[in-house]
């Protein structure tokens, strides 16, 4: 249980920053806990563009010794019970609830882009100490912005190894602070209204982003994925902004962090993020009455002022990581590639043109078509379409509206339209990507659509989530507003039954679910027992698509750095492909294979000139034993046999000798 108190400890130096931040600032204790960890990613994703990242973690857990001497100093001052509130409560149980329970069942990554970069990625920061960047070879996609893998390393830092499950947890306490940043205007009065706006904050990743009835075990809190906490995070900014009482620069200063790090969770976190500035700054300019301060600025220059900080901010991040995308990978980040080879910024243009021009291309008029019909017919989440979303969202809205008071109205009304004009601009960008990235046949099927749009739906969401909250708190005469907040809560939890079971969620998950995984993970440490850092393995997965491939090169690493070929079927008619040569390679040879097929004498080659030790079989086919099976010593029946899995490649004669290996299999 050694990792266990690693992730409690790292936990509590994320409450000691908030209780901290709390007292110094009198930022609501609800809003600190996100306001420290967007801090956090933003910490060590510069450190990281640096490639200073056991700096970065030796200097962020040294302050939050400071800050608990700073806690203790000010103790006489510190008042407890101000501190226990329904945002804080909440936050604190369901947070130690996720870490210990993780610790118990720990869950293991299961899906492809898990292992092809969401969870191979952090294994590969906390185990060499480097950004992915930094560690050319390991990983098949190094451009991903590192926001969510940095927040990880944080908890993973003080650890032994690398956990798995720590990754889950990482993000799910994020998403707990986001809700907790819903709850903050609760008093401890409010416990009534606090509970069921609690029971929703708990269901929105399911009732967003789920559109069928599971079957198998649903991953939203198990899973390494971005884009839910990418919706999270597009709410951050925003709840930090309106949720605070007064904009006080500490205030306000959160607000740009937390939009930051939005900015460093994906690329489209960008777009989302100055949605996220452009409602704050135009709310700050002409809705907010109280007095603006930055340093010695007031008033109207000071509001102007801050509108820069909230834009300039994720624009630093952005120019940062193309900077440092430029230094160590010599790529450019405003090249997005795609069917139209296309810069981001003449893709948006071209957009724009076109959206406006009477004569668009088939490929334009196709992509408007199909998204305007998929906002009404395809369903997103358990609510429904994107349509029946949106009205729920506005629903909400106009509640917390009638329900607040006067000054509140103005600020919810413009809230209501800005947010709405941002996912009319959001769902366009999104459809100039499928005009001029995707390919035709990708544009046709609106490929991942629910995985692009919800996370728009889920930060707009959340956002008027707690704009119902302001409007409720305190409020006594609210009883048709509170009334709505219960049934509301009824229809979700139904809606959340009827889809999924308890024992098909992270509530009580089956086990059987990470049976496959756990035997093929048992039989790669049997292998490793056997194998040594200096040994390159050869993989043969027949059959295979990539998916084993990144899976036993995430099980393998860090062990096995030198992991060859795989994927697809090995036969005499089998191409090789420019990936599978290693970059080692010389030009001669690289050509050599390349133009040839991977024939009994070329498989021989390629395993001496790639300098392989051993292989190592996942799935065995006849097409393989009847091309190769003459090379091995036992004619491969120690495979057949279920004996072993492993095969040691000889040198030493004229001729190589394949033999196995001893190991135990796991059946």
């Amino acid at each position: 249980m050694l990792a266990l108190f690693e992730m409690l400890l790292s936990f509590a130096a994320v409450v000691v920053f908030a209780v901290a931040l709390n007292k110094k600032t009198k930022i609501n204790i609800g809003l600190c806990p996100i306001i420290v960890l967007a801090s956090t990613m933003v910490w060590y994703s510069i450190f990281a563009c640096f490639d200073l990242l056991i700096i970065a973690g030796m200097l962020y857990f040294a302050l939050s010794a400071v800050a608990l001497g700073y806690i203790i100093l000010e103790r006489k001052t510190l008042k407890v019970l101000d501190l226990i509130t329904p945002a804080s409560v909440f936050f604190l149980l369901t947070s130690l609830a996720i870490i210990v329970y993780f610790a118990i069942r720990q869950p293991i990554p299961m899906e492809w882009d898990e292992f092809s970069f969401w969870s191979i990625a952090p294994k590969v920061v906390k185990t060499t100490g480097h950004i992915y960047t930094a560690v050319p070879g390991n990983l098949r996609v190094t451009t991903f912005v590192p926001g969510l893998i940095m927040l990880d390393y944080m908890f993973q830092f003080i650890s032994s190894e690398f956990v798995p499950w720590k990754v889950f947890a990482a993000y799910d306490i994020m998403m707990f602070a986001i809700f907790a940043a819903v709850l903050s205007p609760m008093k401890k009065r409010d416990w009534h209204t606090a509970t069921p706006l609690a029971i929703i904050c708990l269901l929105t990743p399911f009732l967003l982003t789920v559109y069928h009835k599971i079957i198998y075990v649903s991953t939203v809190y198990m899973s390494s994925y971005s884009d839910i906490p990418m919706g999270m995070l597009f709410a951050a900014g925003m709840l930090v902004y309106f949720g605070a009482k007064h904009k006080t620069p500490a205030v306000l200063l959160a607000s740009a962090l937390c939009i930051t790090a939005e900015c460093l969770v994906k690329d489209m976190g960008f777009a989302l993020c100055l949605i996220a500035a452009a409602i704050i700054g135009f709310d700050l300019l002409f809705i907010e009455k109280g007095q603006i301060k930055l340093f010695i600025l007031k008033g109207i220059p000071a509001k102007i002022g801050w509108c820069f900080v909230l834009v300039g901010a994720p624009f630093a991040a952005f120019f940062g990581w193309a900077a440092h995308l430029s230094k160590f990978l010599n790529v450019s980040r405003f090249d997005i590639g795609g069917s139209a080879n296309m810069g981001m910024v003449e893709m948006v243009l071209t957009g724009i043109g076109e959206l406006f021009s009477p004569d668009k291309s088939e490929k334009f008029t196709m992509v408007t078509e199909k998204m305007a019909k998929a906002f009404v017919t395809d369903k997103i989440g358990m609510l429904g379409s994107g349509i029946v979303i949106v009205f729920t969202i506005l629903v909400i809205l106009l509640v917390a509206f009638i329900a607040s008071g006067k000054g509140n109205r103005l600020r919810i009304g413009v809230f209501t339209i800005l947010s709405s004009l941002g996912f009319i601009a959001f769902y366009i960008f999104n459809g100039f990507t499928y005009v001029y990235i995707f390919h035709d046949f990708q544009a046709e099927a609106l490929v991942s659509y629910n995985r692009y749009i919800y996370p728009y739906y889920i930060g707009w969401f959340v956002t008027a989530l707690l704009m119902l909250a302001i409007s409720l708190k305190g409020v006594s005469k609210a009883h048709f507003a509170r009334a709505f907040l219960l049934l509301f809560c009824f229809v979700a939890i139904l809606r959340f039954n009827s889809f999924v079971s308890p024992q098909l969620s992270v509530i009580d998950y089956n086990d059987s679910y990470f049976a496959g995984m756990k035997k093929d993970l048992a039989n790669i440490d049997a292998a490793k027992e056997v194998l040594t850092e200096d040994d390159h393995l050869f993989f043969v997965s027949q059959g295979d698509i990539g998916m084993s491939w990144f899976v036993h090169y995430y099980h393998f690493y860090p062990m096995v750095l030198n992991f060859s070929l795989g994927g697809g079927t090995l036969s005499n008619d089998a191409d090789i492909t420019a990936l599978s040569v290693p970059s080692y390679l010389d030009k001669e040879e690289k050509e050599f294979f390349t133009d040839n097929k991977m024939t009994a004498e070329v498989f021989e080659k390629y395993l001496e000139d790639t300098e392989c030790t051993a292989i190592y079989f996942d799935q065995l086919d006849q097409i393989f034993i009847d091309t190769y099976g003459h090379l091995f010593t036992d004619g491969l029946s120690g495979v057949i046999n279920g004996e072993t899995l492993l095969y040691e490649i000889d040198y030493s004669s004229d001729e190589i000798s394949i033999s196995p290996m001893e190991m135990e299999v796991v059946k």
